[in-house]
């Protein structure tokens, strides 16, 4: 059952957020939330009621908070500032945002921030998009546990990769949602005849420039995929004494993996969904990023060409008369509007004389007509090898797997083992590994990489060691 949040000092909890200096105590619990929980978090300093009241005072210097906290156009002195401070703080303590707390080293009374003040505040301060953070954040985490598991055989390594893992989707639909929102700024900037050109310079100089760029290059999620699959493929290749002991802390630590995954293997189940799940935000929400930010650019692009074409700026004749007209009564209104009607009544519209030369911009390419199709026996012939040529290099998983099988004896098989005797052969050996990780071979095959690599005459390889899964339950016998 749940609990219930609003009783006791919490039944008012968002009261101190409803007034009219809302910005200014929203800005404050930032500022606490930073302050003691964030990444320059002084934890050598207990929260004491005078920090509390520093920290006030530091965001009413913001002309953006003091207006509203302390009113707009008057001025206040230094006592109205510290009377303001403790009224807040206490209306912060009474309605549940912080509490009294007695060091136990020193015994000495402080303060610190509730559990529900530190997670609401903590929302208000992810919510500040003036600072720039990577947004890849989950998806390094998902790899360095699966690194630490396979070093370490230890489960929590993976239940947090797994915890990781489901984060990534959330983060790129952040991203998604902040440019739908930059997208909607602009619609409204433009209805007000503005251009939004210091919020799209803010952006390039700050957000893209810092975060995007780097996340779309260097530190892209197609990258991370790669090696969280790699990583991945090493786990499902783990031996059936290191995967049972596995399994077996796995259901220890999370009980709920019992009713999740059904009589599969616990730790083969959470490798599936970590994959899933990276997949499905490199595949579908990667691109619906990329074309959210392609839409920003293409509509605020849109919109200052239409800005300078239409000179409607404050001091153009246009935005001169469009201001007089927005700032007069209808009477006055009506008669400059039938005045430019007169003025409109004796133009005259007449076509272009043929002197006058246009450049065609949009103009289709002639295409050569095309040479009539002759069928005889050398178009056939340079058909079919044509054919022959493009088939000679394509390999199926299945082609690939029923041959390794067919190589198999006792249930295992090094490349190195293969013969390479032509180039069907030599491609079989190159497309062994990628045909025993594929969808279909991964249900009965396990590819362990060994130590040393293996020479043919025409290439030099890792060598890697096919097995079949008999913990499966379609495992094909060995020939």
């Amino acid at each position: 059952m749940s609990t219930v949040f609003f009783t006791g000092r919490q039944e008012h909890f968002f009261r101190p957020l409803t007034h009219g200096d809302r910005e200014c105590c929203a800005a404050v619990l930032r500022s606490l939330h930073d302050r003691v929980h964030g990444p320059n978090a002084d934890y050598s300093q207990a929260l004491t009621r005078e920090l509390v009241l520093v920290v006030i005072q530091q965001v009413l210097a913001d002309p953006r908070y003091r207006a509203s906290a302390l009113g707009a156009g008057r001025t206040a002195t230094a006592e109205d500032e510290r009377d303001y401070a403790s009224e807040l703080l206490r209306k912060l303590k009474e309605h549940g945002w912080i509490e009294d707390y007695k060091d136990p080293i020193d015994l000495k009374p402080t303060l610190k921030m509730t559990r529900a003040g530190k997670q609401i505040a903590q929302a208000l301060s992810d919510l500040d998009n003036s600072r720039s953070r990577t947004r890849q954040r989950n998806m390094r985490s998902a790899k360095k546990a699966l690194a630490a598991f396979l070093a370490s055989q230890d489960v929590d390594e993976l239940l947090d990769a797994y915890d990781f893992a489901s984060r990534v989707v959330q983060d790129l639909q952040d991203d998604i949602e902040y440019f739908r929102a930059l997208i909607g700024s602009l619609t409204r900037e433009a209805l007000e005849q503005k251009v939004a050109w210091s919020e799209f310079n803010d952006f390039i100089e700050k957000r893209f420039a810092r975060e995007y760029a780097v996340r779309l290059v260097a530190d892209s999620a197609e990258r991370h995929r790669g090696q969280i699959v790699e990583q991945l493929e090493l786990v499902r290749a783990l031996d059936a004494t290191a995967r049972a002991a596995a399994d077996a802390n796995l259901l220890q630590r999370a009980a709920w993996l019992d009713g999740e995954c059904g009589s599969r293997s616990p730790t083969l189940w959470l490798a599936d969904r970590i994959e899933g799940m990276v997949e499905a935000a490199c595949s579908l929400k990667l691109p619906m990023l990329r074309s959210e930010m392609s839409n920003y650019v293409r509509r605020f692009t849109s919109l200052l060409r239409q800005a300078l074409s239409l000179d409607y700026g404050a001091e153009s004749p246009l935005g001169r008369t469009m201001g007089w007209l927005k700032e007069r009564p209808d009477e006055q209104r009506a008669d400059l509007l039938d005045a430019l009607a007169g003025r409109l009544a004796t133009a005259e519209v007449r076509l272009v004389g043929a002197g006058v030369r246009w450049t065609v911009r949009d103009r289709e390419a002639e295409h050569a007509p095309l040479a009539p199709l002759v069928y005889d026996e050398a178009s056939r012939l340079e058909a079919a090898m044509r054919r022959a040529e493009a088939e000679a290099f394509a390999l199926s998983d299945e082609e690939v797997l029923a041959g390794l099988l067919a190589q198999m004896r006792d249930g295992r098989l090094a490349l190195s083992q293969l013969p390479v005797h032509d180039a069907l052969g030599a491609l079989r050996v190159l497309h062994a590994v990628g045909a025993a990780r594929s969808q279909e071979g991964r249900r009965w095959l396990a590819a362990r990489r060994r130590p040393a690599t293996f020479e043919t005459d025409w290439f030099v390889a890792d060598d890697y060691e096919l097995e079949v899964d008999r913990s499966a339950s379609n495992a094909p016998a060995s020939p």
